[in-house]
């Protein structure tokens, strides 16, 4: 297991929260206020935040294996897993390996899945890293990760200053490319999936560019889960706070009730 930044906070059933691919433990700072009622675990994977960052790649399995381990040493027990694009990825792929150890899953933006579409879009990623580091690496991503009415009320977000800002909070070069090299290994989940008996909210951004609704579909068709749409592009949590947390709410109270 690498050594892991982590928070554990509040009071209630349990839930973990799993960053999208370059995102911090902070980055749920805006849903938190909307998630009272619950003990939330937040923490930088491997690569992330203030995590270790070890050899890569670092494939879902490993993030998984990595979560199973946090959840030994902190003691929780049988939570939710709500994950965001490589979170879902990663909480997927942990409820696959251990599926009693979880109460349920919130899918939000993310896949079950690589096509050659997304392989495309993240390997540009990639060459943009390479080319030109992390700035360049943002400057290709942004309209890809903030739908387009985010993007309208922050245009700073285009800014020298907005992009110095996201690159303050991004993993260094190296664990970037071990997280993008670690995601472009996922295997099709989905027959694995049809035997998973727990129960899952699917969610999607109307205006998610990377992984629009279809990738959404497919998922929740392969979870006989819940399906439900956010007015917000793939980062949805940080766009449509509100939003994401009512939905999560809602559907962590039936779990729990």
């Amino acid at each position: 297991m690498a050594k892991l930044r982590y928070r554990l906070e509040g009071e209630g059933p349990p839930v973990v929260l799993l960053n999208g691919i370059f995102q911090r433990l902070e980055s749920w700072d805006p849903v938190l206020p909307h998630l009272k009622g619950f003990t939330l675990l937040r923490y930088d994977m491997r690569g992330q935040g203030e995590s270790e960052a070890p050899e890569g790649p670092y494939p879902p399995r490993a993030h998984a294996e990595d979560l199973l381990a946090l959840l030994d040493e902190t003691k929780l027990s049988r939570p939710a897993l709500v994950g965001l694009s490589n979170g879902g990825v990663v909480a997927m792929e942990a409820a696959l390996l251990a599926p009693e150890r979880f109460a349920a899953l919130v899918l939000c933006c993310t896949t079950p899945y690589l096509d050659v579409a997304l392989r495309a879009k993240v390997e540009s990623w990639l060459h943009a890293l390479k080319a030109g580091g992390t700035k360049l690496r943002l400057r290709v991503a942004l309209p890809w990760v903030f739908g387009r009415s985010f993007l309208e009320a922050h245009p700073e977000l285009l800014a020298e200053e907005g992009l110095r800002g996201l690159a303050a909070q991004a993993p260094t070069k190296i664990a970037q490319e071990r997280l993008l090299l670690g995601f472009l290994t996922l295997e099709d989940l989905r027959p694995r999936l049809k035997a998973l008996a727990l129960p899952a909210l699917v969610l999607y951004g109307t205006e998610d560019l990377l992984f629009p609704k279809a990738y959404a579909l497919n998922l929740a068709e392969a979870l006989r889960a819940r399906l439900e749409a956010l007015p917000a592009g793939h980062a949805a949590p940080l766009e449509a706070p509100l939003a994401f947390a009512r939905a999560v709410r809602a559907f962590l109270e039936e779990v729990y009730a």
